[in-house]
């Protein structure tokens, strides 16, 4: 029986807007050794929060709706770290958000080495060491973990074997995981030797979906981690939650 490898990378799930505050945070917590998913504030967001596949999660609490403070409760009650993300870090927002169960508060344009220093000490306060820079080259979505060092891929601890262009393909995906990708932006991000079209790049790329698929997916006729968005691309996700309110075409090659 094979040992696992101890874990080298932390992970953050950011729920709120893609704005730019979003993104200076994103930067910060990929420098700190974190890989960091996205997404938009719903009922599928906060599922994904309180999972537990995510080491920390950063919720945006911009306004202070009722529904952040009870999301933050949520997450805290899953026993899951949780760090409120405010505009502004007023006292009463601050108070406000630690009281619902956020176990501490950021400025969304907080420096970078703020950002870093806060989301440690929080896993620190919950037994989580730090990591190691060589973590760097790790990039965790859900329960995949794709290491750009030794090239290869991990879904729930299984060696997931992938040819070179299938391990490329996915690495892009990687480092844009919850972007929506179009075919030639990947192929043309992938490729050295050759510029596809658009519409070339369609056809070529559905070829490498299907293969990845097979390998990757529990299901390929139900794909949770590379899925379709149908008149757009592709995109990749961690693979906890099937899409909703989508038909069932749009989730195939």
């Amino acid at each position: 029986m094979n040992t696992p490898r101890p874990r080298r990378f932390q992970s953050a799930l950011l729920v709120g807007d893609d704005g730019r505050a979003s993104m200076a945070l994103i930067r910060a917590l990929h420098e700190g050794g974190f890989a960091v998913l996205q997404r938009p504030k719903g009922p599928a967001a906060l599922e994904l929060a309180v999972s537990g596949e995510f080491d920390l999660v950063l919720w945006r609490c911009d306004g202070l709706a009722l529904r952040d403070l009870d999301a933050l409760a949520a997450i805290a009650r899953s026993d899951v770290p949780v760090i409120a993300v405010l505009e502004e870090a007023l006292p009463d927002a601050v108070a406000e958000c630690l009281t619902a169960g956020a176990d501490a508060c950021l400025q969304a344009d907080a420096p970078d080495r703020v950002v870093v220093a806060q989301a440690h000490a929080v896993l620190r306060r919950r037994g989580v060491a730090p990591v190691a820079s060589e973590s760097l080259g790790l990039l965790q979505i859900g329960d995949l973990v794709v290491d750009l060092d030794r090239c290869e891929v991990e879904r729930g601890g299984e060696y997931i074997p992938l040819t070179a262009s299938e391990f490329r393909i996915l690495a892009f995906l990687a480092k844009n995981a919850g972007r929506v990708l179009a075919p030639h932006e990947i192929l043309n991000a992938v490729s050295d030797e050759y510029e596809y079209r658009p519409r070339e790049a369609q056809e070529v790329l559905k070829v490498y979906i299907r293969r990845i698929r097979r390998k990757l997916e529990p299901s390929p006729e139900e794909p949770r981690y590379l899925v379709t968005v149908r008149g757009f691309g592709y995109r990749l996700e961690g693979g906890g939650c099937r899409p909703q309110h989508a038909p069932a075409a749009a989730n195939t090659a």
